[in-house]
């Protein structure tokens, strides 16, 4: 019988530990720079556009500073590298 009981209750501990939510993963914040201008962007929704060179994903503070940066990425790369 206390067998019985035993293997009920490791039951019931494993099933309750299957319905926990899982743990959020810890996001550190990260600083976005503006490559061409070098301006500060307060988070991604306040960036004007983006672009991907090698890889990598670049946010822009305004319209005009994405179309510099696609016609030489690797000039302002050295920028955002800077900062």
């Amino acid at each position: 019988m206390s067998r019985l009981l035993l293997s009920a209750a490791g039951l019931l501990l494993l099933s309750s530990v299957s319905f926990a939510a899982p743990a959020k993963p810890v996001v550190k914040p990260v600083a976005l720079v503006c490559p061409v201008t070098g301006e500060k962007i307060a988070s991604v929704k306040d960036a004007v556009g983006s672009s991907v060179y090698k890889g990598k994903k670049y946010y822009f503070c305004c319209s005009s500073c994405k179309p510099a940066f696609d016609a030489a990425p690797a000039k302002y790369v050295k920028t955002a590298a800077a900062h």
